[in-house]
């Protein structure tokens, strides 16, 4: 074989492994994922919200009827109820909770009496329902990865793509709040296929692209409530670039007005279909709470809610109710912890704060990095791509920023696929850039990046949810500056439950998120402050001699007594003096007692003054 040859025999062997290696790691970070977030499920417990969306869901798929937990829409909770035909519990429609939910708009629409029904007839069965009606939700973040690979790949090429892969599914609040039934990561990927799709359609308008838009613009109202603003956003940006099309490419605008027009249609067929085709016509009620949102009042609000009434289109009642219900906890807040200090209305930069703390370093310095990188390329090269990677996730962050809602990092987890992508080119350039000798640093930096992203999986598993970076002092120091659910979701029920039998006990005294689950687990618990003593007969007083241990478990949301009553703060606030013997997933604080202790604890909160 001549030398010319050879050399193209070379050059064919080393391009196909190569093709080969990409498609190959691309898979194994997807399985590995999966499989680290399948041993989450079997470890960790449900979110309280889980609890609420499990049943739902089910009752979504078994009955057609979404009139239970109307706050939030169908799409993930029918993908976690279709989890369940493994299981197939029973559903209670004999609920007091399911005729109370038949109403829409009422806020205590019967859903916690239902989903308690729920798991109490099926007790037997309720680990089973835990881990397969979670089980589903494990596309979402999949899925997402997948799209991150397919547009940084064609952006940045297949070292970067790969890269940002990494940097999403290792850092820690993507890997915990895979594991939950909830909307934020599935809402991630709505908004970043939305931006895919709306790019394609703005480089290149056709049947083809407005259909693909109109459908992923469907998804996000199915996903989301407050992703209802991508269909303003759609409009204005459409009927733009139909005006721009008309003026500098003398281009017949009626084409595209009518493309505009079936992205529309289609999004309105999806969101339709999503509920079942149970739709009607708006009534007074929907007009006036509308009119609300909008802040309108006398005349105007009166002309705006009669052309409400007589406009020609067909809703869902339970999606417009649900909207209703978001708005309201958007303008009032629910109770919010940030350095110490307690909020309804929540802090303007708390998302920020949030997304420094809880995010790994490596992440927090990609995403600065990435930031620089594309506002420098988007003003030295006038790159038009770079535009949307970088205004989505800003603009996101700026309306969250402006939510009185302030109860986790989860609720800015649309911005992390974006981030992930900018950094993986930014980290890419820096390394191309660099030369020293025969030294390749453009695979030198992005296998140490690799190396680094393995340590932190490796080192904070399984409690990623509860993650801090070194930042806020570390996971052990993070509770002291955030709260809800950036550490306490209920998700270590099944672990204090274990740490309990292994300790030769399975009786508790506490006070924690989900602890009216750890039944299930065959805990008997007692809600602090705890009366047992009360009940007790004499006799049963006069044996109790040994001085037995017991314990008291206290999640780290009500040790920060963010959200409790009078009768409860007297009973926590003696523990905050105490050390605890454990600190269960980093967000249960677990406390050994003697019977001395226990007496000596009760005139403690006699004494106590609410």
């Amino acid at each position: 074989m001549s030398m010319s040859r050879w050399s193209k025999f070379l050059l064919a062997a080393r391009a196909l492994p190569k093709a080969r290696f990409e498609r190959i790691a691309l898979i194994a970070m997807l399985l590995i994922f999966a499989i680290i977030v399948l041993s989450l499920l079997r470890q960790k417990s449900m979110m309280v919200d889980d609890a609420l969306h499990i049943p739902s869901g089910y009752s979504y798929v078994i009955t057609n009827d979404f009139r239970l937990n109307q706050e939030h829409p169908p799409f993930i909770k029918i993908l976690s109820g279709l989890g369940l035909f493994r299981v197939r519990p029973e559903l209670p429609l004999n609920s007091e909770g399911w005729q109370q939910a038949e109403q829409p708009g009422d806020p205590e629409d019967g859903t916690d009496s239902f989903s308690e029904d729920f798991f109490n007839r099926n007790a037997g069965k309720y680990e089973q329902i835990t881990f397969w009606g979670r089980a589903p939700v494990i596309i979402m973040p999949l899925l997402l990865a997948l799209a991150v690979w397919v547009l940084t790949k064609e952006l940045f090429g297949a070292t970067a793509a790969l890269l940002a892969v990494l940097l999403l599914l290792s850092e820690p609040n993507v890997i915990g709040n895979s594991t939950i039934v909830q909307d934020d990561l599935a809402a991630a990927l709505a908004i970043f296929l939305f931006v895919i799709t709306l790019r394609s359609y703005l480089k290149s308008p056709s049947v083809k692209h407005a259909l693909s838009l109109g459908f992923v613009l469907g998804l996000a109202l199915l996903i989301k409530h407050s992703l209802v603003v991508l269909l303003p956003v759609s409009f204005v940006i459409l009927l733009i670039h139909a005006c721009w099309q008309k003026l500098r490419h003398r281009n017949h605008l009626c084409r595209f007005i009518a493309l505009g027009l079936l992205v529309l249609c289609c999004s309105y067929i999806i969101l339709i279909a999503g509920y079942a085709f149970h739709v009607a016509w708006i009534d007074e009620d929907e007009a006036q709470f509308i009119s609300e949102w909008l802040h309108l009042s006398g005349n105007p609000s009166d002309t705006f809610q009669s052309v409400l009434l007589h406009l020609p289109i067909l809703l869902p009642k339970y999606f417009l109710y649900g909207l209703d219900q978001v708005v309201h906890d958007v303008r009032f807040g629910r109770p919010a912890f940030l350095f110490g200090q307690v909020s309804t209305q929540g802090w303007w930069y708390y998302f920020p704060v949030a997304f420094a703390l809880k995010t790994s370093i490596l992440f927090l310095s990609a995403t600065l990095a990435g930031l620089v990188w594309t506002i420098r390329d988007i003003l030295k090269r006038r790159w038009a791509d770079g535009l949307y990677l970088l205004f989505p996730p800003l603009l996101y962050l700026a309306m969250s920023m402006m939510s009185h809602l302030n109860i986790g990092v989860r609720h800015i987890l649309p911005v992390f696929p974006f981030f992930a992508v900018m950094g993986a080119g930014a980290i890419t350039a820096f390394g191309k850039s660099l030369h020293w000798r025969r030294w390749k640093f453009s695979r030198i930096v992005p296998a140490t990046i690799a190396l680094w992203c393995a340590l932190l999986v490796f080192i904070n598993y399984p409690n990623y949810l509860t993650y801090f970076s070194p930042l806020a002092g570390g996971t052990s120091n993070g509770w002291k500056l955030l709260s809800d659910s950036n550490v306490e979701t209920g998700q270590e029920v099944a672990t204090l439950a274990k740490y309990l039998k292994q300790h030769g006990t399975t009786k508790v005294t506490g006070i924690f998120m989900g602890s009216e689950y750890i039944k299930f687990y065959g805990i008997e618990l007692c809600d602090l402050p705890c009366d047992e003593d009360e009940d007790e007969d004499e006799d049963a007083k006069a044996q109790d001699h040994s001085d037995q241990p017991t314990y008291v478990a206290i999640g780290a949301w009500y040790l920060q007594e963010v959200d409790v009553t009078p009768e409860q703060k007297a009973a926590i606030d003696p523990f905050r003096k105490l050390q605890p013997e454990a600190m269960v997933g980093n967000s249960i604080f677990v406390f050994r007692m003697s019977n001395q202790d226990k007496r000596v604890q009760g005139t403690e909160n006699q004494n106590a003054v609410p």
